[in-house]
């Protein structure tokens, strides 16, 4: 089977499934310059000054499915919607995410019909062993047997944004209306969006 283009994101950190076993493995990672400001663009803030995750992968489910899980740090710079003033702000948030080769693993249905089709000639769904996993499981797909653990950190900053970032110590005076986005002045773009983005342009 042929391989798939290996798309990059703003920020992309691929790690190979096949060096992931059992045995957790522990990766660091930090964003560069250029990265920051292309994760700035897609997450909709004047810019992010540092981005870093501290992350475990580890082998489950039969050693098909990998499983990332950590935390991310990142310090951005974000405009506050009531004085529209700069300021900094420090986020420390959880990532978690699983993985998958779905080439070398086909669905559940798919296994059984498979293994109908076949049972009456004694052979083998295929003609090979295939492994199996449940619907229920909706794990990313790997591209080309990689994990992209920057675009997991990435996805998982975007939706922790605020979507109203307000300055510490700015507060509304009396009689001021309801914060909304105009086309004159947006907000900052709705974080499922930018993640809509990314999953039509795969």
């Amino acid at each position: 089977m042929p391989k798939k283009a290996l798309q990059t994101n703003e920020w992309s950190h691929f790690i190979e499934g096949e060096k992931i076993d059992k045995t957790p493995t522990r990766v660091k990672i930090s964003a560069d310059e250029a990265a920051l400001k292309d994760v700035a663009v897609r997450a909709g803030v004047p810019m992010i000054n540092a981005l870093n995750a501290d992350l475990t992968l580890e082998r489950e489910q039969a050693g098909r499915v990998i499983h990332v899980a950590g935390r991310f740090k990142a310090n951005l710079t974000l405009e506050c919607v009531v004085s529209a003033e700069e300021f900094e702000c420090e986020l420390k948030e959880p990532v978690e995410g699983w993985f998958e080769d779905k080439e070398s693993t086909v669905s559940f249905m798919r296994a059984l019909k498979e293994r109908d089709t076949k049972q009456g000639n004694g052979e083998k769904a295929g003609g090979v062993e295939v492994e199996v996993t449940s619907e229920e499981e909706d794990p990313e797909e790997m591209v080309n047997g990689k994990v992209d653990l920057g675009e997991l950190v990435v996805q998982h900053l975007i939706l922790a944004i605020p979507a109203y970032p307000h300055k510490r110590g700015v507060k509304f005076k009396f009689g001021d209306e309801e914060i909304k986005p105009t086309e004159d002045s947006p907000l900052r773009k709705n974080p499922f969006e930018a993640l809509k983005d990314w999953k039509e342009n795969r």
